[in-house]
């Protein structure tokens, strides 16, 4: 049976990875203030466990940022202005959430991977029970090519009737691991896609591993990481589980029906959360708003069914002014979900909130640039 000080030791490490996946073997240990070795042991424990893996989350919003620079510097001065802004629409990406309920017949689980195919955009879709039979989170260049997936899904079941409701979000917690499919489609310098693949392949791989695969070294890895974090399209590398303790999962769906209720008490929820989260495991898988109908979107981890009913009792009570219903996700079809333990205090709304001194300033976390975390030396 593992002792209360070993548990608390996991727990402490999955917090501090969730916000920094590359932290050093010796912050570690000094942060749990053990020894590097006990550090190293709980970590291969923990990995083998939960079947962590370390990847990058990236802000899908900013990438335009990097596309526009490349494409600017590929023109003279001249025609920056005249040719590069016409091409500002074509760049960046956007994440979208493809709605599925299907009319009487429902097809195969193999049906619809078939039918999603192998397009690069669709990075997780999922089984539902509830409003809707099958949820996909989709990253398109723009709503039109994000419609035009879900019309070519359509008509790859047509044998089948359904509703499809493809709506554009704005993530604000928590991430979908990205496929290296997706990676491929973004226009930037190859530096810089190429740490992107390295670190999705394996986030706490070394620097000098990651430039031998693409023949480059490890001092323009380390260029390429630290100005994609000061860019914050590189948020940071993080974990998700991909043998998560809990499996049952909740997607809540809340549409405001009273705009200024809802805006004054989601503040309040937050800073709940952020309490009620401290010393617990952290049941928030990923968070959304979106703008039809206006509301939000929230996909959480949780025990069993009885706890997913405390936990839309509570968010019901905690958000005003909106209609909140729950589904859940039965089985996941492609791709997986950041489930991790992550540190409320390293979020965009508790930056907000702290600005506003609704919460307590957290001190600033910066992203390690070790070129081998797992080092015992």
């Amino acid at each position: 049976m593992e002792t209360k000080g070993k548990k608390e030791i996991k727990g402490r490490m999955l917090r501090l990875l969730s916000v920094d996946a590359r932290i050093s073997m010796q912050d570690l240990a000094n942060s749990l203030k053990t020894t590097k070795v006990n550090a190293y042991n709980a970590f291969n424990e923990l990995s083998g466990e939960y079947g962590l893996r370390f990847v990058p989350e990236i802000s899908i919003d900013k990438l335009w940022k990097w596309e526009f620079i490349k494409r600017a510097r590929l023109r003279t001065k001249r025609g920056i202005l005249a040719e590069a802004v016409e091409e500002l629409p074509l760049t960046g990406f956007g994440e979208y959430l493809v709605l599925v309920k299907f009319v009487g017949k429902k097809p195969a689980d193999e049906e619809v991977v078939r039918a999603i195919g192998n397009s690069y955009a669709p990075q997780f879709a999922a089984k539902a029970k509830g409003e809707y039979d099958l949820v996909i989170y989709v990253v398109e260049r723009s709503y039109e090519d994000a419609v035009r997936f879900s019309d070519v899904f359509s008509k790859n079941l047509s044998k089948y009737r359904m509703l499809a409701y493809t709506t554009r979000v704005w993530g604000n917690f928590g991430f979908f691991p990205i496929s290296n499919k997706l990676i491929e489609q973004f226009d930037i310098f190859d530096t810089y896609k190429n740490l992107l693949f390295g670190l999705n392949d394996g986030g706490r791989n070394t620097f000098t591993d990651i430039g031998k695969r693409f023949n480059q070294g490890p001092a323009q890895m380390l260029y390429a990481y630290d100005r994609l974090a000061r860019t914050e399209i590189l948020k940071r590398v993080t974990y998700f589980e991909s043998k998560p303790r809990d499996n049952y999962l909740l997607m809540a769906i809340a549409k405001v029906d009273n705009d200024k209720a809802f805006e004054d008490s989601r503040n309040g929820w937050f800073v709940k959360l952020v309490k009620e989260y401290e010393d617990k495991e952290n049941e928030f898988v990923f968070m959304c708003d979106t703008p039809s109908p206006r509301g939000a979107v929230v996909i959480s981890e949780l025990a069993n069914k009885a706890a997913a009913g405390k936990f839309l009792s509570k968010m019901k009570k905690g958000l005003k002014g909106a209609e909140i219903s729950g589904m859940q996700l039965t089985k996941v079809l492609l791709g997986g979900l950041g489930i991790r333990d992550f540190d409320m205090r390293y979020t965009s709304q508790y930056r907000r909130l702290e600005r506003g001194r609704a919460l307590p300033a957290a001190a600033e976390k910066g992203l390690e640039t070790v070129e081998n975390p797992n080092a015992l030396d």
